[in-house]
């Protein structure tokens, strides 16, 4: 598999506080009760009410959100948006953010991008990671996002910079090393492909975590090295680990065809996106 762990990024508020004075920073009037209450929310449909309900009106005692506090609460609804699946509504809220003048915050782009994605924009999504990286080339989630962008649209160069660019900021992360290592093992373009170097990532991404995909990339990665022997066995490997979790039948699916290609000598070679 391409990487685990959840596609939404761990989003900060910090960039959009730094925009502001330091009596912002150090002294924050207090939210109105409803935004409160939604900041400390678990479940993003309730995080969605309230904020709306903080945005609408203030509370009881007609505290008023600061304008800079406002923009704030439109992010943070946009998030539990997101994470609901609500898309197009996220992305108002983002653009709102982005136009009213957080045009150079990092994380706004970054999760405005996740969400042209998610939409199927890809090209929108790409020029929002291209602006957030302009504003910070090191910010190494997007720059993990932006090269799994690239791969699936077939760029398969570029998308080998990006993932190599973060697994090298961050070496101790395996989604990254077992992201690159797919790459290398699985691209249809030759000249990106790299069993060797392939077997290497996947080792260390499931030397941090053993986990069913980790495994996966690594029976991938040896069988573009050639060594069909270990490749067998640790797709199966990877397969039992699926059956212990009680997997959806197509992940078994596609894990098992793999292992049939292992069996007859071949290597796996991911499709190019139409």
């Amino acid at each position: 598999m391409r990487h685990s762990g959840k596609l939404v990024p761990v989003l900060v508020l910090i960039g959009i506080l730094a925009s502001q004075n330091v009596h912002a920073l150090t002294k924050e009037p207090p939210l109105p009760a409803a935004c409160a209450l939604a900041e400390e929310a678990a479940d993003a449909e309730v995080k969605v009410r309230l904020y709306t309900r903080c945005l609408d009106r203030s509370d009881a005692s007609d505290r008023q959100l600061k304008d800079y506090q406002r923009d704030v609460m439109y992010f943070h609804r946009a998030n539990a948006l997101f994470d609901l699946g609500r898309f197009a509504e996220a992305l108002a809220d983002y653009d709102r953010v982005i136009d009213k003048g957080y045009g150079s915050h990092v994380w706004a782009l970054h999760q405005r991008g996740l969400t042209h994605q998610a939409l199927g924009q890809k090209e929108r999504a790409l020029a929002d990671f291209n602006r957030a990286l302009k504003v910070n080339p090191d910010a190494i989630s997007v720059l993990f996002d932006r090269g799994r962008l690239l791969a699936d649209m077939g760029r398969y160069g570029p998308a080998k910079n990006d993932l190599l660019r973060a697994e090298t900021l961050s070496p101790g992360t395996a989604q990254y090393a077992n992201a690159l290592a797919w790459l290398l093992a699985t691209c249809p373009e030759p000249g990106v492909r790299d069993g060797k170097e392939a077997v290497r990532l996947a080792l260390k991404a499931a030397s941090i975590d053993k986990s069913a995909q980790h495994l996966d990339t690594l029976a991938a990665a040896y069988a573009r090295k050639g060594d069909f022997r270990q490749a067998l066995e640790t797709q199966q490997a990877a397969l039992d680990l699926l059956r212990k979790d009680k997997a959806d039948p197509q992940t078994m699916k596609e894990f098992t065809a793999r292992l049939s290609l292992y069996t007859e000598g071949k290597p796996y070679t991911q499709d190019r996106p139409d």
